[in-house]
């Protein structure tokens, strides 16, 4: 389930006069749960970089793509996180998640 604060947050982007609403779920540190995304138009997910950086699991970034897939929600996959912020690279499941709204 949908944690309680990051709900309120996404019904308060639905609200802002915006041409393109977005969240940027960066660093992914853990699994979202399922995601209302109506309203919103892109999803940019990332890993965390620096010294210290926390590791992101696969399926957590996949459960992320597949809402945004099943919502018509562009989904852009910034990085996999590591000491420097592109050291993991950009590839998920053999491919570059490079959308922008208007292209899901």
């Amino acid at each position: 389930m949908e944690h309680a604060g990051a709900r309120s947050r996404i019904d308060h982007l639905r609200q802002a006069p915006a041409a393109v609403r977005f969240l940027s779920v960066e660093p992914l540190i853990g699994p979202t749960g399922p995601l209302d995304l109506d309203g919103i138009h892109w999803v940019i997910v990332g890993g965390e970089s620096g010294p210290g950086c926390r590791p992101m699991e696969a399926d957590w970034v996949r459960e992320v793509r597949d809402e945004c897939v099943s919502q018509g929600v562009a989904f852009f996959f910034k990085q996999w996180g590591g000491i420097r912020p592109k050291s993991g690279g950009r590839t998920l499941d053999d491919r570059l998640w490079n959308e922008m709204p208007g292209t899901a």
